[in-house]
């Protein structure tokens, strides 16, 4: 039964008139069925099958699509606008097929990256150019139709839903819940009358990778671009030149979309927003003359931006009298995020210790505190004039500011004051030689047994699930100090617990580390879909154990650190470094976050086919500013097996100082 005859019977029925409606019933979904094939005839003369050849097998974890897809012509002379999604491999050679059966080879003229459009020409000329829908027409509740054009030349495919949501994905997209699915990403959605409303498209709120949004296909949740938006653009995109989202360079103080705060957290060093004299601790008010005072406004305002356009802000300074104005035109990049370095380890103290300050544990070498004369045992008050209470809120202030600034800093020595400038520096790319261990007060076993806490090797079950994992703790463990947490993703095909354990083990008890290792359900490879439950075994050990934030990284050795990678970039928020051995970064990674920092490591046989790959892949993530450590073994030592006592306890001394400042 349609969901229009629904409808009907549900008001008749009220009015006392049911007879009538089911009666009449047949005879309104003839006419309901002839109304959607005659909209998709009205508009099939303008819809064109694609065809792709060559080009990349695989984008990151995606296989790039084989078979047609769809494409809508846009002017007479041989414009056709299509989904980015269509042509993510890369393809050699671009084939278009018009419904008549002509066929002609296209030239991809170029790609509008925010609304992941792709525009095509053809040598063709008197083509049929569908009518479109104003805008201002579109209301949530109407009938749309989803239309491609894939394997039938005569007929195109059709799903039929609503206009579920207006002005979605920040303002970009039409959300509807017909089926949406790659045959049809780039093909038109149009009303009962056949008028275009948009061009169908893979988005995601929260993601703007090539990729994102596949995942919803045919879910009921699609999006289209406005046809206006898409007419609008072409202009642009015929010019031959790729069009790329706008960066201002600012991040606000709150968390979430729905926050009220409006503070700039940071101004990023050479963007828009701060060579405009936009500074941090200004107050935004206003975003190309709308008044915001949430989160989302601002992302409504700047992700419909293309770099090149100009954005106008006012703000509030503490001390000036008037709101201030300025003016700044978006890039397509940003300078990478690099914070200042100050070169000190803090001391690890008990969770419910109160003391004044940060004491110092270690200097590293050639580092702006050695240089400054700071000592081991020092206890850092204040920081530019600010108290610093703890690691974390010291850590905040200096990641506030880049290598080459000075600071000035009030310590404590012998119970003395006294104030000491520094020149910050960047974070090294290098592991200290020698860091000595921090002894943590013990505990017995039978203490911990006497307060339900499970140490030593233990083999577990994630609750309400059949995953498993093991875990080492070591077994003096003290829950009144954090430990670090290592996270090992085990390759495909061995989980090496019983090599990890016993390698680990002591290394593990003089650096105050606790070990994870979840097994991925099928142990011959990692599923995509496991990073959920990797997660879930991280959190589960923060709540049973006590844990420093700063100190949760990921190992893994040959195949399997391609999933290690995956699970560090997808959450940033949890994971604050990454070894692994034998193996290679597969992807790009994403921008350096300030509020996310992560350290790399890499070690690699140098008779591994790898390293002609991966020396200049640490080039690359350098010149991104993450801080990545390489080494490279010797020819001699055999290729592909598991590390020595030297390389792991250098791995060691990297993870005791991934919560440096």
């Amino acid at each position: 039964m349609s969901n229009l005859f629904r409808l009907l019977t549900l008001l008749l029925a009220l009015s006392g008139s049911v007879e009538i409606i089911q009666a009449q019933a047949p005879h309104l979904e003839i006419l309901e069925e002839r109304a959607f094939k005659q909209a998709a005839a009205f508009v099939n003369p303008s819809i064109v099958r694609i065809e792709t050849v060559g080009g990349q097998d695989r984008v990151g974890k995606l296989i790039t699509g084989t078979g047609p897809t769809s494409g809508v012509i846009v002017s007479r002379d041989g414009l056709i606008i299509s989904s980015a999604f269509n042509f993510i491999g890369k393809p050699s050679s671009i084939l278009v097929t018009l419904p008549d059966g002509r066929r002609f080879p296209a030239q991809n003229v170029a790609t509008d990256h925010l609304k992941m459009l792709t525009l095509l020409k053809i040598d063709a000329q008197n083509l049929p150019v569908p009518l479109a829908i104003p805008e201002s027409e579109i209301q949530v509740g109407m009938w749309s139709i989803a239309l491609g054009r894939t394997f039938e030349l005569d007929q195109p495919s059709i799903s039929v839903g609503i206009v579920s949501a207006l002005e979605r994905i920040w303002g970009k997209a039409i959300q509807t819940d017909a089926k949406i699915s790659p045959v049809n990403y780039g093909g038109p959605l149009v009303d009962i009358n056949g008028r275009v409303m948009g061009i169908l498209v893979p988005l995601s709120p929260g993601a703007s990778a090539e990729t994102a949004g596949v995942e919803w296909y045919d879910s009921g949740i699609g999006f289209a671009i406005p046809m206006s938006d898409v007419l609008k653009v072409i202009p642009r995109l015929n010019t031959g030149k790729d069009l790329y989202p706008g960066l201002l360079g600012i991040t606000l103080t709150g968390q979430g979309d729905l926050s009220t705060d409006m503070k700039l957290d940071r101004v990023r060093y050479g963007s828009p927003a701060q060579e405009a004299g936009v500074k941090a601790g200004d107050t935004l008010t206003q975003l190309d003359g709308n008044a915001v005072a949430m989160h989302s406004q601002v992302k409504q305002v700047l992700m419909n931006k293309y770099a090149g356009d100009a954005v106008s802000l006012v703000v509030k300074r503490e001390g000036a009298a008037e709101p201030l104005s300025f003016k700044a035109t978006m890039v397509e990049k940003l300078v990478p995020f690099e914070s200042g370095f100050l070169g000190i380890l803090p001391q690890r103290t008990a969770i419910n210790q109160v003391e004044a300050g940060v004491g110092i544990r270690f200097i590293f070498s050639k580092s702006a505190a050695e240089e400054a004369g700071l000592k081991s045992g020092d206890r850092i008050l204040e920081f530019n004039q600010q108290k610093v209470s703890d690691p974390g809120a010291l850590a905040l202030l200096v990641n506030h500011l880049r290598p080459e600034e000075t600071a000035e800093l009030l310590i404590s020595r012998d119970q003395k004051q006294q104030t000491v400038k520094v020149i910050l520096q960047s974070p090294p790319h290098t592991v200290e030689a020698e860091l000595p261990t921090q002894a943590l007060p013990s505990r017995t076993a039978a203490e911990n047994q006497k307060d339900k806490i499970k140490t030593g090797h233990l083999k577990e079950e994630l609750p309400g699930s059949e995953s498993t994992y093991w875990a080492y703790i070591p077994e003096n463990y003290n829950p009144d100090y954090e430990y670090g947490l290592m996270v090992w993703i085990h390759p495909p095909g061995n989980t090496m617990e019983s090599t990890i354990f016993n390698e680990w083990k002591s290394i593990c008890e003089q650096r105050g580390i606790i070990i994870v290792g979840p097994a991925a359900e099928d142990v011959i490879r990692w599923n995509r879909d496991e990073t959920e439950f990797v997660k879930e075994v991280v959190e589960s050990m923060r709540k049973r154990y006590q844990i420093d934030n700063t100190r949760i990284f990921l190992l893994s050795h040959g195949d399997g650190s391609e999933f290690a990678f995956d699970l560090a970039f997808k959450y940033r928020e949890l994971f604050r470094g990454v070894a692994v051995s034998e193996a290679t970064l597969n992807n790009k990674p994403p921008e350096t976050d300030p509020d996310y920092p992560l350290s790399l490591y890499f070690v690699l046989n140098a008779a591994n086919p790898l390293n002609q790959l991966l020396q200049p892949q640490i080039e690359a993530i350098r010149e991104m500013n993450y801080p990545t450590v390489f080494e490279l073994i010797k020819k001699e030592d055999p290729a592909g097996q598991y590390l020595d006592k030297t390389r792991l306890e250098a791995i060691g001394r990297w993870a005791d100082s991934l919560d440096r400042i």
